[in-house]
């Protein structure tokens, strides 16, 4: 019994080790992210990200990997990190969207009317999310070539800081959109008829774990 246990124990301890590389782990991840985020709310998603950026860590410490950990790890995150940014971005920004699209603050008095802005935003919500956790699906996708397979620690080579290599247009897209939301949401105030208060309280609306 010990050693069935002990079996499983090393089998899910390698399986999180491996996590990049394994179908179960990226449909879970996109699965928990999606129903999670779009049934409850944002808080939940900015939950499985941490989850994730827990276990890289973890899987680098069991690697031998322990140069700049946490940089790695946010740099192995940086996609996931955009999609909570987009996300806080959005819950900030869709007055001001569906403002442009012609649906003023008046048009959207009343309980009904207030549904349909809740189900629109759901709705809009929702393509982001897809359309992220869709890149998402296609990097572990692309980077399940064996390159990158687990060593023991003894014969692995420490990585170079993927930071300090020569970054792809996807790296280069990934930075820079977590770089414009940044300077978008802390400008919420002078961009949109939000003030301070308010803006803090719509994130703080957003990253509640159980807003209703």
């Amino acid at each position: 019994m010990n050693y069935a246990r002990r079996r499983r124990l090393a089998r899910a301890r390698q399986w999180l080790v491996d996590h990049d590389n394994r179908a179960t782990f990226t449909i879970l991840y996109i699965t928990l992210a999606l129903v999670l985020s779009m049934a409850i709310s944002m808080f939940w998603l900015a939950a499985v990200v941490a989850a994730h950026g827990i276990i890289e860590y973890w899987a680098l410490g069991r690697n031998g990997v322990d140069d700049r950990r946490l940089g790695r790890t946010l740099w192995h995150i940086k996609l996931d990190i955009a999609l909570v940014l987009a996300a806080l971005w959005l819950g900030l920004y869709i007055d001001l969207l569906f403002g442009i699209a012609g649906l003023s603050a008046a048009a959207r008095t009343g309980a009904q009317a207030t549904a349909r802005f809740v189900a629109w935003q759901r709705t809009i919500r929702g393509v982001l999310l897809a359309t992220d956790e869709a890149a998402l699906a296609a990097k572990a996708a692309l980077g399940n070539n064996g390159k990158d397979s687990v060593q023991t620690p003894q014969k692995r080579d420490i990585p170079p800081r993927p930071w300090r290599q020569r970054w792809s247009i996807g790296d280069w897209l990934t930075m820079g959109s977590i770089a414009i939301l940044l300077v978008m949401i802390l400008a919420a105030p002078l961009m949109t008829d939000h003030s301070v208060a308010e803006a803090i309280a719509i994130l703080a609306e957003d990253l509640h774990p159980w807003p209703y």
